[in-house]
């Protein structure tokens, strides 16, 4: 057979085998991230997604720890859970992971209370503000740290940090110069690599190294039915005797009497 037809064939098989997965129109479904890592050390958690306002901030987020992804709430920001509080987190301040992490948020860090006790307030200030208290947390307490922030210095020259954590089902700040004995706040050592997906929820087939290689091992079979069909024969030399029909044929010879 000539050899154009044998490559018509082939590309025919070729045609029928991208028919078949529909490679223009066909999607793989990504494994869709479901942490990101906090990469920047002032990246606030917000309570909704307005960031201008002071208020609206819960607290700032561990560097090196994690946010989990809830959904992609606009092209500024993911709605996001942390440390047990719902927010939303600009994405320029964080990356998308491909893992798990093992431990996303400082979940161990506690704090104690000093003195006689203090309040537990709304906000991370005192003065200017109507009422703002909770409840009176007790000294000695133990509380579990979920976060802190930048507020009022409600004490001379003890700072203007405030811990934000749950007391009695409440979410609430703590100002630092009331505490004592705040666990340290480690940086999170964990390996992970970095989400390079395009696109949220899908990638091109063309770009993904398992989906090529599907389709190549599809196509060998037909590569291989096409030379085993094709490829060339080898005939051996055969001498055939020939039957000795070669009879020899008298013709009769004429002469002239008159010669």
């Amino acid at each position: 057979m000539k050899l154009s037809s044998i490559f018509k064939n082939l590309i025919l098989c070729i045609l029928i085998v991208f028919a078949q997965f529909n490679i223009q129109n066909i999607v793989v479904e990504a494994k869709t991230p479901e942490f990101a890592q906090i990469k920047n050390s002032n990246t606030y958690l917000y309570k909704s997604a307005e960031f201008n306002s002071n208020q609206n901030r819960w607290c700032i987020l561990e560097k090196s720890y994690f946010v989990k992804i809830l959904n992609n709430y606009n092209n500024d920001c993911y709605k996001v859970e942390y440390n047990g509080l719902t927010g939303f987190v600009l994405k320029k301040d964080i990356q998308l992971i491909n893992e798990i992490p093992n431990t996303p948020y400082p979940t161990n860090t506690t704090f104690t209370i000093s003195g006689n006790g203090c309040y537990m307030r709304t906000s991370p200030q005192i003065k200017n503000v109507v009422d703002n208290t909770i409840c009176v947390v007790p000294s000695n307490t133990k509380l579990n740290y979920i976060g802190k922030i930048i507020g009022e210095e409600a004490v001379d020259l003890k700072g203007s940090v405030w811990y934000l954590t749950n007391y009695n089902g409440n979410y609430g700040y703590i100002y630092s110069g009331y505490t004592k004995s705040i666990t340290p706040i480690l940086a999170n050592m964990e390996n992970v690599t970095i989400y390079k997906g395009d696109d949220f929820s899908k990638i091109n087939p063309l770009t993904n190294i398992e989906c090529i290689v599907i389709i190549v091992l599809t196509l060998m079979p037909c590569i291989v039915i096409l030379y085993l069909l094709y490829k060339p024969r080898k005939f051996k030399n055969i001498n055939i005797k020939p039957k000795n029909t070669d009879k020899t044929i008298k013709t009769p010879i004429y002469f002239d009497e008159n010669l």
